[in-house]
């Protein structure tokens, strides 16, 4: 006969059993929980240097500095050398303003002012309109006996956020990844070689074709003569000899 007791005594351990194979299920679950997650971390990280250490456009300013000493009394043809080349680079970015910014308080004050109205004048001669340039001073260091006169202009350029400090090293990582200045380099080389940082946005417009030469080259095709033009090499040139006897 099945008393009470015992009745109480098979549920019990039943649920005993249920609780420690709920039990054991969880752990599973929570193991294979851990591993999804950290694969889900781990492939969540970037390996593509361009979304890392991407190439932005930035406002920068750009600068000449011309050294004035004492004596100084006209510009060296080197300096209006770099000060035409200065003034194309200015032209080209489109900004509307170029100052030349003289300085104030030191050994060179008066020499600089001449040097400055030099430059300016410099400036106009490389196609700088008069409006453009806007004359200013700053406050140089009393001490300094070669303070510059300085051009400066906003413009925009592509550029990185700067590269380094480098706090992983990629033997260091267990995960076979790349550390994490990786393609930074590169990028800031790449920034730096781009003329035009507008072309990183959109390609430029197309010229128009040549309608003299398209007309040239569709009346050779209709005659079956060579299409292809007379500096090509198509049609003459003679091979080196002696070569590897």
């Amino acid at each position: 006969m099945t008393t009470v007791s015992s009745l109480a005594s098979d549920r019990g351990r039943r649920l005993g059993i249920a609780a420690i194979a709920a039990g054991g299920l969880a752990l599973a679950l929570a193991g294979c929980a851990r591993d999804v997650d950290t694969a889900t971390t781990t492939a969540a990280l970037s390996d593509d240097y361009r979304v890392t250490h991407p190439i932005s456009l930035q406002e920068q300013i750009a600068t000449l500095d011309v050294p004035v000493t004492i004596d100084s009394a006209r510009l060296t043809e080197g300096e209006k050398s770099n000060i035409l080349f200065f003034a194309q680079s200015y032209l080209a970015s489109g900004t509307a303003i170029v100052a030349v910014v003289a300085p104030s308080g030191s050994p060179n004050q008066a020499a600089a002012r001449n040097i400055a109205g030099q430059v300016e004048d410099t400036l106009r001669t490389a196609g700088v309109p008069s409006r453009a340039i806007a004359s200013r001073v700053y406050r140089a260091d009393p001490h300094d006996r070669v303070a510059p006169v300085r051009l400066a202009y906003n413009r925009v350029v592509a550029a990185t956020d700067p590269c380094g400090p480098w706090p992983d090293l990629v033997t260091d990582t267990k995960q076979n990844r790349h550390y994490e200045s990786y393609g930074c380099a590169g990028q800031q080389n790449l920034a730096a070689m781009v003329a035009n940082p507008l072309d990183l946005l959109y390609p430029r417009g197309m010229t128009p074709p040549d309608a003299t030469r398209r007309a040239t080259v569709l009346g050779k095709y209709r005659l079956g003569q060579s299409v292809s033009s007379d500096h090509s090499g198509e049609n003459g040139g003679t091979v080196a000899t002696g070569v590897g006897q």
